[in-house]
C-alpha cells in the first residue's frame, strides 16, 4: 500500500485525511498525529471502525470501496477475508483490521460486503 496523498485537517493537532492505494483501489484514511508521507509504503492493515450491514458476498467482480455518503469517511466495501479469526480482509493488495466482529459464518476465504464509519491509519 502505498500513500498518494495527504489532506491536512490541522496540521497543529496533525489531523489528516491520507489517501492510500494499491495501484488499483483507492480508500480515504484518517489520521491523528499523522507522520506519514506522499510515496511512503505501508505495511500495516488499516483500522475499519463502526463496521455496519456485513454480510457474504456472491458478486466476484464487485470488489472495491465505494464512498456512501459525501463529505464524510463512510464508505461501502466488498472485501476478500483473509483470516476470519483475525478480523483481516483485503480489498486488492489494501489490507483492513476490522476492530468489531464479524456475523457468525464468515469464513477465510469468503467474499464479503460491508459499511463503515471510518477507516484510519496508525
Amino acid at each position: 500500500m502505498l500513500i498518494k496523498d495527504i489532506s491536512w485537517i490541522s496540521k497543529d493537532s496533525a489531523e489528516a485525511e491520507v489517501e492510500i492505494s494499491d495501484g488499483n483501489f483507492t480508500c480515504i484514511a484518517f489520521s491523528q498525529r499523522c507522520s506519514a508521507n506522499i510515496g511512503e509504503t505501508i505495511n500495516e492493515p488499516l483500522h475499519v471502525f463502526s463496521l455496519k450491514d456485513a454480510m457474504i458476498c456472491e458478486t466476484e467482480s464487485a470488489v472495491g470501496i465505494w464512498n456512501t455518503e459525501k463529505p464524510g469517511l463512510s464508505r461501502k466495501v466488498i472485501a476478500r477475508v483473509i483470516n476470519a479469526s483475525e478480523h483481516l480482509v483485503a480489498v486488492g493488495g489494501i489490507k483492513l483490521l476490522i476492530d468489531d466482529y464479524l456475523p457468525g459464518g464468515i469464513n477465510t476465504g469468503d467474499l464479503i460486503e460491508f459499511k463503515y464509519g471510518r477507516i484510519d491509519l496508525w
